[in-house]
C-alpha cells in the first residue's frame, strides 16, 4: 500500500515537471509545435491516466480492507452474542436475584412511617368497600405493580445490554490502539 502511495506521489511530481515543460514550450512560439512539447503532453496525459488507475486501486484496497475488517468484527460479535439456553437461564436467574436483593436493600432504607401511613389509609378504604369493589381495586393495584416490575426489568436488562456493548466497544478500540 505504501508503495502505491509512493508511486502516486512520484507520478504527481512527474506531472508537475511536465506541466512546467509544457508551459515553457508554450511561451516560446518557435517550439510550440516541437516534438518535445508533443512528447511532454503525451507523457503528462499518460501519467494522469496511471494516477487515476492507481487511485482506483487504492480505493478498492481500502474498501476491501474495511469490508474484511467489518466482517471480522461482525463475526466476533455474532459469536459473542450467541448464548446457549442454559447460560441465558442462568443470567435471568442472576438478574432476578440481584434485582430482589437490591430492592430489599432499598426498601430497608425507605421511610417506613410514610409507607405505613399510606398502607393504613388503603386498609381503611378497603373496609368501606364491598368485597367485589375490594377485589377490583386489589386486581387493579396488582396489575399496576406487575406492569411496573416488567418495565423495571426491561430497562434493567437494556442497561445491562448497553453496558456489555459499551465494554465490547471499548475493548475493540483498545485493541485497535495497541
Amino acid at each position: 500500500m505504501d508503495d502505491l502511495l509512493e508511486v502516486e506521489f512520484q507520478m504527481k511530481a512527474g506531472m508537475d515537471i511536465l506541466k512546467e515543460l509544457e508551459e515553457l514550450y508554450l511561451s516560446d512560439p518557435e517550439t510550440e509545435e516541437s516534438e518535445a512539447r508533443k512528447l511532454a503532453v503525451l507523457i503528462k496525459g499518460y501519467l494522469q491516466s496511471m494516477k487515476s488507475n492507481i487511485r482506483e486501486i487504492i480505493r478498492y484496497i481500502d474498501d476491501t480492507t474495511l469490508e474484511k475488517s467489518n466482517e471480522e468484527k461482525k463475526d466476533k460479535q455474532e459469536s459473542a452474542s450467541t448464548i446457549s439456553k442454559e447460560v441465558q437461564e442462568f443470567v435471568n436467574l442472576t438478574i432476578t436475584e440481584h434485582m430482589g436483593k437490591a430492592y430489599s436493600e432499598w426498601k430497608l432504607n425507605q421511610d417506613k412511617e410514610a409507607v405505613s401511613e399510606i398502607d393504613k389509609k388503603y386498609q381503611e378504604l378497603l373496609e368501606t368497600l364491598s368485597s367485589e369493589q375490594e377485589e377490583v381495586i386489589t386486581e387493579y393495584c396488582n396489575a399496576i405493580f406487575s406492569s411496573g416490575a416488567e418495565t423495571e426489568e426491561f430497562f434493567y436488562r437494556l442497561g445491562l445490554k448497553d453496558g456489555l456493548n459499551l465494554k465490547n466497544t471499548v475493548k475493540l478500540v483498545l485493541e485497535m490502539i495497541s
